[in-house]
């Protein structure tokens, strides 16, 4: 549910000023209604989490995100992101990561107990208002999930194809050059 701002603002400030009345006045009779203007202020708020962010620096190792190159040394068309299990809150709406925390050319140790779930690219969403911000729609992998043999607390791989991705931002996807002809700048 969208947050209604002109409500939010409009709540605060009727509290605000029923305050200063009760001060300015000395009367209980303001105060009293005061302090009944937070259950008119409480609908208005937004509702933090039902998403969640994924923020590489801060979650000291929790998280990754990952482009891994090709054999031809160019790049992948795959991004991945590893976390681990218990980070993703799967009750959450939304995931949203940033494409600036994607790192290249890291090792990642193959593990045999990784549970991957492929994100497709009716999975994803732009955020509203932060630049470079995806969005993955968790209720959509949940309902997908059901029908594999592994459940969400299992799950530590998101793969994402970043063509999805650039296409969704409606970013130009990079293509490799031709073999046997060369790049002119």
């Amino acid at each position: 549910m969208k947050p209604n701002h002109f409500g939010l603002i409009t709540s605060s400030l009727l509290f605000l000023t029923f305050i200063v009345l009760s001060l300015v006045f000395e009367s209980t009779t303001y105060l009293y209604i005061a302090s009944v203007c937070p259950l008119l202020i409480v609908p208005f708020l937004p509702d933090i989490r039902s998403v969640q962010y994924i923020k590489p620096n801060q979650a000291k190792g929790a998280v990754r995100l990952i482009t891994m190159e090709n054999k031809d040394n160019s790049d992948s068309d795959f991004l991945v992101i590893l976390f681990e299990q218990g980070f993703v809150r799967w009750n959450a709406r939304r995931i949203y990561f940033n494409l600036d925390d994607i790192m290249k050319d890291v090792y990642v140790k193959p593990d045999p107990f990784a549970a991957t779930m492929t994100v497709l690219k009716y999975d994803l969403f732009p955020h509203r208002s932060k630049k470079n911000w995806v969005g993955i729609s968790l209720p959509q992998l949940e309902q997908r999930i059901g029908q594999l043999s592994y459940t969400t607390n299992e799950i530590n791989r998101l793969v994402i194809q970043m063509s999805d991705v650039n296409e969704l931002l409606q970013r130009p996807v990079p293509q490799p050059a031709a073999a046997g002809r060369s790049v002119g700048a």
